[in-house]
Parts: structure tokens; C-alpha cells; sequence
């Protein structure tokens, strides 16, 4: 049996040195940075946490389901029910007073005063 050889040709590697990076430390600052707080009354904070929350669509009201369906980039199918009918469609636009919802086949659109929507519900749920 024969041994194993090693290669016999071997590829010359160039010599490189080794590379540092270059923005690899730490800095320090010289002085502490002070944080000034200015106390805000409860009723302020308490509105700020509020206005950044968002509620889920169960507890909004008509107006505000409205607005937040209005201002998605993706038409969300809802049915909305009023006083004198319902259709199932996506809002094309709203106003301080009215929403236009186009019906789901695209047809026709329907002008509905927001103060007689009864119930909005989201057609996929």
C-alpha cells in the first residue's frame, strides 16, 4: 500500500499583513450631559398617552372609525349600517359631515350622513 502524498504543487500565498478596523474604539465625552425635566401636570400626561395609543376598532366611536378607515393606504371592505339601509363597500371619502363608500362592486357610490351610521363592522371579521 502506498502512502498518501501530499500536494505536489503547492499555490504561493502572498504575504498580508493584518487589517485593523478603523472605527473599532470607544470615545468618551469630557463633560456629562444633563437632562432638564420640566414637570408636566397629570392632566397633560395623561392626554399625551392617551393620543398616542391607538384603540382597537371595538371601542371607537362611528367618527372615529371613519377617520381611521378613511386615512389607511389599503381600502379595508366594511359593511356600514344606517338608519334607512346598509351596504358593504370601502370608503372613497369623507368629509366633516358625510362619507362617500363605494359598494363592493364598484358600481355606485353612496352617500351616507355620519350622524346616521348606526354600526360599522370590518366585512372580513
Amino acid at each position: 500500500m502506498k502512502k498518501e502524498q501530499g500536494p505536489l504543487m503547492y499555490i504561493g500565498q502572498p504575504a498580508l499583513k493584518p487589517l485593523h478596523p478603523i472605527m473599532q474604539h470607544v470615545v468618551k465625552a469630557d463633560e456629562e450631559v444633563s437632562i432638564n425635566e420640566i414637570p408636566l401636570e397629570e392632566g397633560e400626561q395623561k392626554q399625551s398617552a392617551e393620543s398616542g395609543r391607538l384603540k382597537p376598532f371595538r371601542e371607537m366611536n362611528v367618527e372615529e372609525k371613519v377617520i381611521y378607515l378613511a386615512e389607511r393606504r389599503i381600502p379595508v371592505p366594511c359593511q356600514f349600517e344606517w338608519k334607512n339601509g346598509s351596504v358593504r363597500g370601502i370608503i372613497e371619502r369623507f368629509d366633516q359631515g358625510s362619507v362617500w363608500v363605494l359598494d363592493e362592486t364598484g358600481e355606485k357610490t353612496v352617500r351616507v350622513p355620519i350622524e346616521e351610521i348606526v354600526y360599522i363592522r370590518i366585512a372580513g371579521t
